[in-house]
């Protein structure tokens, strides 16, 4: 176990959240990263564990999204609700976000999109134009015990050592639900001995069985783990999205304001009622829990970005802005304005200039993303600067590679300037 031990020496965990992305682990990424975010590591650090969480979150996202689709093409609209929940819990990117929730809101069936052989350009992050995630390469695929620690980087130590002196089918069944092969994982967690089928089995089979829709039983598992360890922040993780896609909104709430009675990770709590709350069109009760988040020291950008869409929904454009000042800059073309920022500058038509060197430098630092050609394209119409904005605009308006609710933004202003 001594690479296990240099794994948990107080050094950073961050290579078990980049390990955990580049393996497309993305449930387990999310976990590692609030862990580390909840320790307030380095700027350079908290910057890169953001990115990493929202890239994250929003393949999870995605994932359900094509999932939501899929069932109600199949006319399953209830399982449809349950994957577009969970895909509004996960999603980092306005963009995303709101292509769901228009999705959401339409009663008629959407044929699931074909994944296109070219590499896919990924869902704006909270915090893009970052540096590529290091390779962990030399980690042998057939290593099952090196494998084993390395997710077990994102597990507290005490609860590591739990797993780790468990048993071969247990530990197997763990493995294979973190590879993703949940089919298989399942056939293995049904026969574990009961004897063993302690909160850590009810939280991985119930975290399990909430990947498969199976939220019902997913929900007696994971309040299983919780009653067991009522500080299990993991477990707790687990069962709100369940909850809310169980439309048992009030008793995510009173499991929430009891995480916070019981001191329970402050920020994560009131970021999570403030989701709960907004999504009722609860907005004052969320601006409040936002305002609370920001006390607490949350600083992820995902939660800064998603109080400040709350706030601007209200009307308070100053605050909102001030929430947006807090997520760091990327530093895309030596601008000191974050990507958020400069979005929300351009919608209210302020600091053109200082946006434009944001969004080119985007460009410049993903070449493959048309988003930020879009908002260049943009940036140019509101300077007046029409001939050159609609060049590029027609151009980027038929890029295939441009995300779909974007392309209809795109389309629309282009209606407008020919109308």
């Amino acid at each position: 176990m001594g690479f296990f031990a240099k794994l948990f020496g107080g050094g950073s965990n961050i290579e078990g959240l980049r390990k955990a992305v580049k393996d497309k682990r993305y449930a387990d990424a999310r976990l590692i990263g609030d862990e580390l975010l909840a320790k307030s590591p380095e700027a350079g650090d908290a910057e890169e564990i953001a990115r990493l969480c929202a890239e994250a979150g929003d393949c999870l996202a995605r994932m359900n999204f094509d999932e939501a689709r899929g069932q109600r093409a199949c006319g399953r609209e209830e399982q449809a609700v349950d994957h577009i929940q969970l895909a509004l819990e996960q999603v980092c990117d306005p963009e995303l976000r709101a292509e769901i929730e228009a999705f959401a809101d339409s009663d008629a069936p959407v044929v699931p999109q074909v994944p296109k052989a070219a590499k896919p350009v990924q869902a704006a992050s909270c915090a893009s134009c970052a540096t590529p995630v290091m390779s962990d390469e030399f980690v042998a695929p057939d290593d099952e015990e090196l494998q084993l620690e390395l997710i077990l980087t994102s597990y507290p130590p005490e609860l590591a050592e739990r797993y780790l002196a468990k048993s071969a089918l247990f530990r197997e069944a763990f493995l294979l639900s973190h590879s993703g092969e949940d089919k298989e994982a399942r056939k293995l967690w049904d026969k574990v001995l009961v004897a063993e089928r302690d909160e850590l089995y009810a939280f991985e089979f119930g975290s399990l069985l909430a990947r498969a829709g199976q939220l019902a039983k997913a929900r007696k598992l994971l309040e299983k783990a919780l009653s067991v360890q009522p500080g299990f922040l993991f477990a707790l993780d687990a069962l709100i999205p369940v909850l809310i896609g169980l439309k048992a909104f009030a008793e995510a709430e009173t499991l929430l304001q009891q995480g916070l009675a019981q001191g329970i990770n402050p920020a994560y709590c009131h970021a999570q009622l403030m989701q709960l709350y907004a999504r009722q069109g609860q907005l004052e009760s969320a601006v409040e829990q936002a305002d609370a988040g920001l006390a607490a020291g949350n600083s992820d950008p995902n939660f800064l970005m998603q109080a400040a869409a709350i706030v601007e929904r209200t009307g308070d454009d100053k605050k909102a802005e001030a929430i947006l000042k807090r997520v760091p800059s990327s530093g895309c073309g030596g601008s000191a304005i974050s990507l958020p920022l400069a979005e929300f500058y351009l919608r209210h038509g302020r600091e053109l200039g200082k946006i434009l060197d944001t969004f080119n430098g985007a460009c410049r630092q993903e070449p493959d993303n048309p988003r930020w050609q879009l908002r260049v394209a943009q940036t140019y119409m509101a300077r007046k600067w029409n001939k050159d904005g609609l060049k590029l605009l027609r151009k980027v308006a038929d890029d295939p590679r441009l995300d779909p609710a974007l392309a209809r933004e795109a389309q629309e202003l282009l209606a407008q300037r020919a109308g």
